[in-house]
């Protein structure tokens, strides 16, 4: 169920698109900081180029989160406005943060409205995960998954400067019970591994296990 309406939700997306070696960064206590990040600095995305790349799971061609994207367009740009999201304070890195969940989407806002960072769990797309790397070319960082799931070991695979960051699970079996996937996507503005790490809490455990 939770599969099926966010497919819903992704595919209304097209209507509206139509239409218009850094060390451990550990959590602390939170700042209200403005993230330091160069919005001046990125590339300019039109909204309907990463509306169509996120309904579409064609994360080889993610063209970046906009810089300065507000919540209210991503809820229009997405088509959201008929979901019933589930809100709460939490983290980013060291900064105060809402993290904002609908089935399979979440996402963190800073300066209650702007939108930092998206992650994806239920409409990943259909590309195996090693065409993905084949296509993305070698990673900023690749390390152990901060997205768990139950019955696998996860590997990320951090492409900072296309502004995303994959999770690939594998099964423990042997032989193996499923072949590789992607368990989860995280989307930003296009940006350095420093920052990655510093603001877009790239050393945080996304959590919940699944």
């Amino acid at each position: 169920m939770m599969r099926h309406r966010l497919l819903l939700v992704l595919t209304s997306v097209a209507a509206a698109c139509s239409s218009t070696g850094e060390p451990p960064v550990h959590q602390s206590q939170g700042s209200s900081a403005p993230l330091a990040i160069n919005a001046d600095a990125a590339p300019v995305v039109p909204a309907a180029r990463y509306a169509a790349a996120l309904r579409a799971g064609d994360w080889a061609k993610w063209p970046g989160l906009p810089a300065d994207l507000r919540e209210a367009d991503l809820v229009r740009d997405l088509g959201l406005a008929g979901a019933a999201p589930h809100r709460r304070d939490g983290l980013l890195s060291r900064h105060d943060a809402v993290i904002v969940e609908i089935a399979g989407l979440r996402y963190w806002l800073r300066d209650r409205d702007h939108v930092v960072m998206l992650e994806v769990t239920g409409q990943l797309g259909t590309q195996a995960p090693a065409a993905l790397q084949a296509q993305l070319g070698h990673p900023d960082r690749e390390g152990p998954g901060r997205f768990l799931q139950s019955g696998a070991t996860t590997t990320e695979y951090v492409y900072a400067g296309r502004g995303l960051a994959f999770t690939v699970a594998e099964s423990y079996d042997q032989p193996p019970s499923f072949a590789p996937r992607l368990a989860a996507i995280q989307l930003f503005a296009a940006t350095d591994l420093r920052t990655f790490v510093l603001e877009l809490g790239g050393n945080d455990t996304t959590g919940p296990a699944r």
